[in-house]
């Protein structure tokens, strides 16, 4: 309450002004930041699509993400395998493996490996991006990919769920594994660029 005479507010009340505008300040910028990924989510961007080495995309998106991961002292392992192209958006599949790590580094915290594997299956390729985070629960699995679905305390629950749709959006398909003290494995498989045009090929 204001001493009387109009006074400036007392300390205590001066301090909780503080808090509250704090709060306000943080509360605002997480709203800002759920639009953007709202926007960045229903943005259907135009596929730009060519035949390329997923491994680029995938080591550009590595080393976008190296300092944070060396900062948090997680350690990147690579076993990129020769595999073969796969026709794709060179922009979105560099955002979906950004993502993808980001999302390990915040559930390993200080401390970790990210191994990162190609490899080339049937008519497919393979991208797998395993953390030793705490794993997820499984009754929250099947729910990672759904827009908004997030156990983290600032997450906006759309970062996987882009990552689902750009991978959808590349005829792939995305698996998860995951073991609950043990880590989460990805699996990106996306079509080669022969499979891919031997089924879009009229039929003779």
């Amino acid at each position: 309450a204001r001493p009387r005479g109009g006074g400036p507010p007392a300390a205590a009340r001066r301090a909780a002004l503080q808090r509250n505008l704090a709060l306000i300040e943080r509360e605002t910028q997480r709203c800002s930041t759920i639009v953007k990924n709202l926007l960045d989510f229903a943005r259907e961007r135009p596929m730009q699509p060519r035949a390329l080495d997923p491994r680029a995309p995938l080591d550009e998106a590595l080393s976008l993400v190296e300092n944070q991961l060396k900062t948090h002292g997680i350690a990147i392992e690579r076993d990129l395998a020769a595999v073969p192209e796969v026709v794709a958006d060179f922009g979105q599949l560099r955002q979906a493996f950004v993502n993808i790590a980001f999302n390990a580094c915040e559930a390993m915290g200080d401390a970790g490996r990210l191994r990162v594997t190609t490899r080339a299956a049937d008519e497919s390729v393979e991208v797998v991006i395993e953390d030793t985070g705490p794993g997820i629960p499984a009754d929250r699995l099947s729910k990672i990919f759904d827009p908004f679905f997030t156990t983290k305390e600032k997450g906006t629950g759309l970062g996987l769920s882009v990552v689902y749709g750009i991978v959808e959006r590349h005829g792939g398909t995305i698996a998860v594994d995951s073991e609950v003290g043990r880590g989460t494995a990805f699996t990106i498989r996306l079509p080669t660029s022969a499979a891919a045009a031997a089924a879009e090929a009229p039929a003779a």
